[in-house]
């Protein structure tokens, strides 16, 4: 399979929503557009809404609370898969580790975020696809922001993987077929994701509890959700899901039914 160019979702809430190690497997920008999100950022408490975006390099793992208005909670999130080029990026000492991932995003930001938002859904040519990510890239680093999304240099296997199997993570993936993907042995592939501290099935697993969340935002029935994610127990998925983000899928369905 193509791989994408970018990949969208929507996320909403009707009470309080609490969610720990979601993982942001490739650089996101997350705009609210109502309520707000409590992040817990290194040691630091982080608030956004609609102001300000939220705005995450690849790799990280966020622990956050969505709090709804009498609107409700509603965000979305745009994840960049195509990099931008190499010598746009500015790679120095200072680290992701200490900046805040918070951009309050100019008129030509927004405007950029919601042409990309809807692409997917114009047909447009992927040439077409990959002038308009340019494009953004091209505002951000106009405006010197680009590298909260790229602070450093990435050969992270575990990010190419997670792109790989987040395209279809509902699919039967084996770690033979990742590896011919990826252009490399079956040998390689597991003892570079080693030296990473992880594994294939521990990455596909991450992959396919935040298709779970996306499952869940559109309604879907628990034991569908399970089966679609590759368990075949609903009590195994549960545990598991419970595990990742510190809530049972109950709890999380919870959030979504307005009182």
């Amino acid at each position: 399979m193509m791989r994408p160019i970018i990949q969208t979702a929507t996320f909403r809430s009707a009470r309080d929503q609490p969610l720990k190690n979601v993982l942001v497997y490739a650089p996101t920008v997350i705009w609210i557009q109502s309520g707000h999100k409590q992040l817990q950022w290194r040691d630091q408490t982080l608030e956004f809404d609609s102001n300000h975006w939220l705005i995450i390099p690849a790799n990280q793992y966020l622990s956050f609370i969505n709090f709804p208005t009498k609107q409700g909670f509603f965000s979305k999130a745009l994840t960049l898969i195509e990099p931008p080029p190499q010598d746009w990026l500015s790679f120095e000492k200072t680290s992701i580790q200490v900046k805040q991932p918070k951009l309050k995003p100019s008129t030509a930001l927004k405007y950029g975020f919601n042409q990309l938002f809807e692409m997917d859904h114009q047909g447009l040519d992927r040439e077409a696809q990959k002038h308009m990510v340019l494009s953004f890239y091209a505002q951000l680093k106009a405006e010197k922001k680009l590298q909260l999304l790229f602070p450093a240099h990435s050969d992270s296997l575990k990010e190419k993987l997670s792109v790989l199997l987040s395209a279809t993570p509902g699919d039967a993936h084996n770690l033979e077929d990742a590896a011919t993907s990826l252009n490399m042995s079956r040998a390689t592939l597991i003892r570079k994701l080693s030296a990473e501290q992880t594994s294939f099935r521990e990455v596909l697993t991450e992959i396919r509890m935040g298709y779970a969340l996306s499952l869940m935002q559109e309604g879907k029935a628990l034991l569908d959700v399970s089966l679609a994610c590759g368990y075949q127990s609903q009590a195994r998925f549960s545990a598991r899901f419970k595990q990742q983000f510190q809530v049972t899928p109950n709890q999380y369905i919870q959030t979504l039914i307005s009182n």
